[in-house]
């Protein structure tokens, strides 16, 4: 499945498409998600949550690059990604964001391709056969 770069951004932003559910069962989207391979947890718009009510399981701190610390919910999703379902996915709640960024925690489970040149992004089934 390939999906188109952000071009809201400059430089556009690799993306892919997400559908997000909660554990009661409604579902959200589908909506551009931005990869941020920097990022350790996925961050979810704290509205995005409240449409689904969505209940926290506990809370903690996320540090922004920049050295901040700032106290979070944690919440659980499901998250839908071309026929690929994850669930019960950690995700902490954004209340400064309209954007869903995919962090380590969901990026680790896929096997993408970031094709710069072309802007878009692949998730794959399996590995290409040059990087076995």
């Amino acid at each position: 499945m390939s999906y188109s770069y952000a071009q809201t951004y400059f430089p556009p932003l690799p993306a892919l498409e997400v559908v997000l559910r909660s554990p009661g069962g409604d579902s959200l989207g589908p909506f551009p998600a931005l990869i941020d391979t920097g990022a350790d947890m996925t961050l979810v718009p704290s509205p995005f949550l409240e449409q689904l009510s969505a209940r926290p399981f506990s809370g903690g701190f996320l540090r922004s690059q920049w050295g901040e610390r700032h106290p979070i919910d944690l919440f659980l999703l499901d998250f839908q990604i071309a026929d690929l379902t994850l669930p019960g996915v950690e995700v902490a709640g954004d209340q400064h964001s309209r954007e869903v960024l995919l962090g380590r925690n969901v990026l680790n489970l896929l096997i993408l391709l970031l094709d710069g040149p072309s802007k878009t992004t692949d998730m794959l089934s399996n590995r290409p056969r040059s990087l076995r």
